[in-house]
């Protein structure tokens, strides 16, 4: 193999269809990337701030912890950080959320417990607010916010949890 050929051999880059950054398929171990931590928070437009409080706050049960630009933004929080969903009152009319397969936010996952009672629970809260879930799995099932966001409930015994930095991530979320 001849010097170029190697070099892009090894690369095995692709284009982002978003940006002129070029990523890489490489294993993380051969790479000297940065570490995220966490993730640090969602920020979703909504249309309406008095139904996205409802959903997040009352249905969920997510803490509203403060709101910002003068009221255009709500901040929501699980509990350990100041927030971990920003909702911010949209700038025009647009199109609801795409549908799935297309480019864009597919959805937001909330860990709701351990066990099979806590995620009974958490669908028996849902329904008894009128929502419907679908996209039913073992440990999980969806609803949607007032904008039509996705957003999956699910539990985690903890074998997730453990086996989660070797697991192949493109699986259930």
């Amino acid at each position: 193999m001849n010097g170029a050929a190697a070099v892009a051999s090894s690369a095995a880059c692709v284009a982002s269809a978003m940006t002129s950054q070029w990523y890489t398929n490489r294993s993380p171990e051969t790479l000297d990337a940065m570490k995220i931590r966490e993730l640090g928070h969602v920020s979703l437009f909504v249309r309406d701030l008095d139904a996205t409080r409802r959903f997040y706050r009352d249905v969920l049960g997510l803490a509203e912890t403060g709101t910002g630009k003068d009221g255009r933004i709500v901040f929501f929080s699980a509990g350990v950080h100041h927030h971990d969903i920003s909702c911010e009152l949209a700038r025009a009319e647009g199109p609801a959320p795409q549908p799935k397969g297309l480019p864009g936010l597919y959805h937001i996952a909330f860990d709701v417990g351990a066990t099979e009672e806590e995620l009974a629970a958490a669908r028996r809260h849902v329904e008894s607010h009128g929502l419907t879930p679908f996209g039913e799995y073992a440990a999980g099932f969806c609803v949607r916010d007032p904008d039509g966001h996705e957003i999956e409930l699910y539990v985690d015994s903890g074998s997730t949890r453990a086996a989660a930095p070797s697991r192949n991530l493109s699986g259930r979320s």
